[in-house]
């Protein structure tokens, strides 16, 4: 199953992300989506799974988003939710949830680490530049429990 991984597009959808993410099967959205008009174009593309981020919070359209989701793709359990701190090299972060993935967003910087069985994965923001940090989305592929991530430039 090839899924499309996106965060932060804070009422921007560049049509980059729809090339990007053409052929896919699934669309994760991280949170900060800005507007339900977001995920109602990106579910043009494929069936979407949204968090609710923390500027999301005070949106009227966004507000009733779950703050996290434990999901089951292609015999993966992957838990979304937008602000998440990753266990690595003896640094306790935040619970996983049993999942062999972590989606998450907020922090606008690309992060991939595979630590102690869960894959983290933070696609970066996908809406305006915001900082030095280059905008970018992600594609997972997911097959009987295997993962494998990657980024997408939207530069």
């Amino acid at each position: 199953m090839l899924i499309g991984v996106i965060s932060d597009t804070h009422g921007l959808l560049d049509q980059k992300v729809e090339e990007r993410f053409a052929g896919v099967d699934l669309i994760l959205h991280g949170g900060d989506v800005g507007g339900r008009d977001i995920l109602e174009r990106l579910s043009g593309s494929a069936p979407v799974c949204a968090v609710r981020g923390n500027v999301d919070a005070g949106d009227r359209e966004c507000s009733s988003l779950p703050e996290s989701l434990l999901i089951t793709v292609g015999g993966a359990h992957i838990y979304m939710t937008h602000i998440f701190t990753p266990c690595r090299d003896g640094i306790v972060g935040d619970d996983a949830h049993g999942a062999r993935v972590v989606v998450f967003g907020h922090s606008h910087q690309q992060y991939l680490e595979d630590y102690d069985d869960v894959l983290y994965f933070n696609p970066a923001s996908a809406g305006r530049k915001r900082f030095a940090n280059p905008r970018s989305v992600g594609i997972m592929e997911v097959a009987d429990g295997a993962v494998k991530a990657r980024f997408l430039s939207l530069e």
